[in-house]
Order: C-alpha cells, then sequence, then structure tokens
C-alpha cells in the first residue's frame, strides 16, 4: 500500500510540476529547449547505429571493429539456455515484459545489424540466367542458342 501511496504522490507532484511549466513561458521554453536536445541526442545515436553501413569502404570491417568494441549487441542466441527441445517462438514482439517487444525489436532486428544491410543487391549486366528447361524446350532449343551466343559474345569482348 505503500508504494501504491508513493506512486500517487509521484503522479501528483509530476502535474504539478506540469502546471507551473504552463503557468511560467520561461520554464516552458526551457523544458522545450530541453526536451529538443535529448531528442537531437536521440536521434544522433540511432543514426551512429546504422550510418557505418553506408560509408565508402567494406562494411565488414566497420562491422568486426564494433563488435570487438561492444557497440553492436550479440547476433545469435547466446542468452538461450543450453539442453532441452528448443521451443520456436515468434522473434517479434516476445519476450522482455509486456509492451516492450522482444529480442528483435526497436531497430535491433539482427538483420539490420549485419555488415551489408544497407547496400542490398544491384542486378548487373553479367547476371544473365540461362533459360529454363521447359522454357528452352517449348522454344525448339532456339534460347539455349541465344544464350550461349550471348554468353561467347561477352567473352571476346
Amino acid at each position: 500500500d505503500e508504494e501504491k501511496q508513493a506512486e500517487i504522490d509521484r503522479a501528483y507532484a509530476e502535474q504539478l510540476e506540469v502546471a507551473a511549466r504552463r503557468k511560467n513561458p520561461k520554464a516552458s521554453a526551457e523544458y522545450m529547449r530541453a526536451t529538443e536536445k535529448r531528442r537531437r541526442e536521440s536521434s544522433a545515436a540511432f543514426a551512429d547505429k546504422f550510418a557505418w553501413q553506408r560509408g565508402k569502404e567494406d562494411p565488414l570491417v566497420e562491422w568486426k571493429k564494433r563488435q570487438k568494441e561492444g557497440k553492436l549487441n550479440p547476433l545469435g542466441y547466446e542468452d538461450e539456455p543450453k539442453g532441452g527441445i528448443p521451443m520456436p517462438m515468434a522473434s517479434f514482439g516476445v519476450g522482455g515484459e509486456f509492451g516492450v517487444g522482444g529480442k528483435y525489436d526497436n531497430g535491433e532486428r539482427f538483420d539490420l545489424r549485419l555488415p551489408y544491410a544497407e547496400q542490398g543487391w544491384v542486378e548487373g549486366e553479367d547476371d544473365e540466367q540461362a533459360p529454363g528447361f521447359f522454357e528452352n524446350l517449348l522454344s525448339g532449343g532456339k534460347l539455349q542458342r541465344a544464350y550461349d551466343e550471348m554468353m561467347r559474345q561477352k567473352r571476346e569482348r
């Protein structure tokens, strides 16, 4: 019952502080400045989490460096107990306290922390694939001959 009363007192004191701030423009302006400062710092810290992936150098080098410095959370299941039968569960919104989210939520998904997450794959000129078996079969072999000719010309260049 003492904890409940302490929480009520804390909430009441917070309400009084908000009411006083609303009446005093200087206090309100100072509160907003402090809030904006915290937001800028938080945004900068969040941007730094992923900025290294967009740099000019190989992201794997930076990823390994950050991992050694302890700036990256572990990627695996180091906290899982050993032995027994593993029970698979959804990795989103599960675990932690109710409403807090799970292990991979809040920008902490392991796939977004991997070194090449921001670079993606871009189809290049040399990524031509040979025609499928049935496509080639239905074309009477024309698609395969055309593909072979195209590859021969590329090799000659």
